[in-house]
């Protein structure tokens, strides 16, 4: 079994956390980031992401690690490694030509519509530490 590593930003609002839907899952939602390219940093790797998913930049001084999750990825044989972030975007987040909607989710959203690693991991976590409600 293969491993899947990813970095994700974690933005909130009102104790809930940002998500995207991308063109891929048809009800999922998914944190928002994804996989390093070739010599990317990670921090490069945030900055890219959120400007093609969600059209935003970073405040650079606001980024901060907060942990690094491990589970199943959503939907594969995998096991998937987030290391996530929390930063402050530079503009209003909108869908992209990848994402196809955003929304922000707390532990009393419908679990349905968040990936398997969220609904196990990071949502509990991010109540735990109160980020989320």
């Amino acid at each position: 079994m293969g491993i899947i590593r990813k970095v994700a930003l974690a933005v909130f609002k009102d104790k809930k956390l940002l998500q995207v839907r991308t063109n891929k899952q048809s009800h999922v939602f998914f944190t928002l980031g994804g996989k390093l390219e070739d010599n990317e940093s990670e921090i490069e790797c945030l900055k890219r992401e959120v400007k093609e998913e969600i059209g935003c930049g970073l405040v650079e001084s606001s980024i901060k690690f907060l942990t690094e999750f491990k589970d199943v990825a959503h939907g594969k044989e995998a096991l998937l490694s987030v290391k996530m972030y929390e930063g402050k975007l530079i503009g209003k987040p909108k869908p992209s030509s990848e994402v196809v909607e955003i929304g922000y989710f707390d532990t009393k959203s419908d679990k349905k519509n968040l990936s398997t690693i969220a609904q196990r991991t990071i949502f509990p976590w991010l109540k735990q530490q109160d980020y989320i409600n």
